[in-house]
This record gives C-alpha cells, structure tokens and sequence, in this order.
C-alpha cells in the first residue's frame, strides 16, 4: 500500500493494484479538515491503469456540504476516464451523498 502523508496523521490511504485504485479515508470530510483532505489528494499521482476508483468511506462518519463540493470538484474530471465507486459509506453519509445527487456521477453502497 502506498501512502501519502506530510503530517502527522495519515488522513488518506492508496493502493494500486491490477485491478483497481483504492482511496481509504481516514475522517470525516467537513469544513474542518477538506482543505487538508483536498491538498492531499491532488498531490496523488492517480495512474492511467487501472480504470476502476474505489474511494472506501468505511471510517467516515459524517461529511458537510463543504465536503460534498470537495468530493464533486474532484470526481468529476475523473469520471470520462474511470469507473467511480464509493463504497461502506454508513447510512446518514450516504443519504447526504444521495441529496446532494452525487449518485448520478458514481456508484455509491
């Protein structure tokens, strides 16, 4: 597994394998911690294979609107050229997501 961090705390984890691109994030996406968030995943070097994104919210709790904007301006540019999905997001996260219809750019379970 390959992990970006310049702090103390890893907040995203990747990994590349054959198959797929996993983000793990690590907290919850607020206006508190995007502008980290943010800064962290731009620095990520997403290669061109393989075409599948995984993005595992499985220890993310709760996400603002500020946290949805973020997740919108990033998935957006990516969806012409990978499959999207976000998977364990807990039930209020993934209402929130539901919403804010970002289940219209991706899969989300």
């Amino acid at each position: 597994m390959r992990t970006k961090d310049k702090g103390d705390s890893v907040m995203i984890n990747y990994n590349v394998d054959h198959e797929q691109i996993t983000f793990t994030f690590k907290e919850d996406i607020n206006f508190e911690t995007v502008r980290q968030i943010e800064t962290k995943v731009r620095e990520l070097e997403i290669p061109g294979q393989p075409k599948r994104i995984v993005i595992d919210f499985k220890q993310v709790r709760f996400i603002d609107s500020t946290g949805v904007g973020f997740l919108i301006s990033w998935i957006h540019p990516l969806i012409s050229d990978y499959q999207i999905r976000i998977i364990n997001s807990s039930f209020p996260v993934k209402n929130i997501l539901q919403i804010c219809k970002l289940d219209t750019l991706v899969d989300i379970t």
